[in-house]
C-alpha cells in the first residue's frame, strides 16, 4: 500500500471519528433539552389541594428539561384504575412515573413491577405494606411529625390542661400509611392530658357527606388530618357551625387558608407541597439523566400558620404556591 492510500485511509478514519463525536455531542445537546417524559398520577388531580404540588412539578421539570404530564383523574381510584393509567402512559412514551399510590393491597407489588421498567417516585403516601419490602422511594412530609405538630398546637393553646375536654377526628381515609402516621403522632402527643376522643370518622366528603358531622356527639375540638377533611369541616362550619367545636387541621389549599383567615379554623399545619412536587421531579430527573441512579426517598418540611401569621412573609410565600 502506497503512502497516498495510507494517508487517505487515515484521513477517512479521523473524519469518521470526528463525525461520530459531533453526532454524540449533538445528541447529548438534544437529550439535555428533552430529558424525558414523566407522567404524574395523583387522585383528583384538578383539586386545588394539588396546586402547590403541581407548581413544584412544573418548576423542576422546566429547570431540568423534562416534559411533565399531569394526568386527569377522579377523586376515587382503584388499584385497577391506577394500573391501567400507568400502563397507558408507558405505552404513550412515558420515561418515568410520579404517583400517589392507592391504599389497596397489591399496590406496592404493582408499582415495583413498573419500577423495573422505568423510574418511579411515590408522593403523598407510601404504598401499603403487603408482607414484602419493595423499597419504593417516596417524597412526603413526615406523617407522624405532622400529627405531633397539630397536637402540640392544641396543647399550647390550653397550656397542656385538656382534662375533661372532648374531641373528634376527621380524615379522608383510615387505610393509608399517611393517615395512620398522622393519627399516631396526634394521639400519642395527647396521651395523659385527660382529653377524651369521642368519635373518629372518615370519608371522601365530595358530595355533601360533611353533613354527617351533624350526627356526631358534640365535642370541644375537631382535628382534621388532611386537606380534604379540613375543607369539608370548614365548609360545613361556615354554614351550620360545629356546635362550638374549635377546628384544628392539616391543610395546604387556598380553601384551607380561607377558613383560617375567617377564624373558622384555629390553626393550620401546612406541609410543603411545593417541595414535594419539586423534589420528586428532581429525583426522577436525576434517574433519567444518570443511567445507574435510583431515586431515593425525601422528607419535606411543614409550617404552622395562625390567623395572625397567615400574611407574614412566610405565609405569603406559602399562599403564592397554593394559588399557582
Amino acid at each position: 500500500m502506497n503512502k497516498s492510500a495510507k494517508y487517505f485511509i487515515l484521513t477517512e478514519l479521523v473524519l469518521g471519528i470526528l463525525v461520530a463525536v459531533l453526532a454524540a455531542l449533538m445528541l447529548k445537546g438534544q437529550n439535555k433539552d428533552t430529558l424525558g417524559r414523566v407522567a404524574v398520577i395523583v387522585r383528583d388531580s384538578d383539586d386545588s389541594q394539588w396546586s402547590a404540588f403541581k407548581y413544584g412539578i412544573r418548576m423542576a421539570a422546566q429547570e431540568r428539561g423534562v416534559e411533565a404530564v399531569i394526568i386527569g383523574t377522579e377523586s376515587v381510584l382503584t388499584l385497577e384504575d391506577q394500573e391501567e393509567l400507568i400502563q397507558a402512559e408507558l405505552e404513550n412514551g412515558a420515561d418515568a412515573v410520579i404517583v400517589q399510590p392507592v391504599p389497596d393491597e397489591g399496590a406496592a407489588q404493582m408499582l415495583a413491577k413498573v419500577r423495573k421498567k422505568v423510574p418511579v417516585m411515590l408522593v403523598a403516601d407510601q404504598a401499603p405494606a403487603d408482607g414484602k419490602s419493595f423499597a419504593l422511594p417516596v417524597t412526603e412530609p413526615d406523617p407522624r411529625a405532622l400529627g405531633t405538630a397539630l397536637a402540640e398546637e392544641l396543647l399550647e393553646d390550653f397550656r397542656g390542661n385538656l382534662k375533661g375536654k372532648t374531641m373528634g377526628i376527621i380524615s379522608r381515609t383510615t387505610d393509608s400509611s399517611t393517615t395512620a402516621g398522622r393519627m399516631e403522632g396526634f394521639q400519642e402527643t395527647l396521651e395523659g392530658t385527660g382529653i377524651e376522643l369521642l368519635w373518629c370518622i372518615a370519608g371522601n366528603f365530595d358530595n355533601g357527606e360533611s353533613e354527617y358531622l351533624a350526627s356526631q356527639p358534640k365535642v370541644d375540638f375537631i382535628a382534621a388530618l388532611d386537606d380534604s377533611s379540613l375543607t369539608a369541616a370548614g365548609e360545613y362550619a361556615s354554614s351550620n357551625g360545629l356546635n362550638g367545636a374549635v377546628l384544628y387541621g392539616i391543610g395546604h389549599s387556598t380553601q384551607a387558608a380561607y377558613y383560617l383567615d375567617k377564624g373558622i379554623a384555629e390553626c393550620l399545619v401546612v406541609p410543603d407541597e411545593f417541595s414535594v412536587g419539586y423534589q420528586s421531579m428532581s429525583e426522577i430527573a436525576d434517574s433519567l439523566e444518570r443511567l445507574f441512579h435510583k431515586a431515593g426517598s425525601r422528607t419535606v418540611s411543614y409550617t404552622v400558620l395562625r390567623r395572625e401569621t397567615l400574611f407574614s412573609r412566610k405565609g405569603q410565600e406559602i399562599l403564592f404556591t397554593m394559588s399557582q
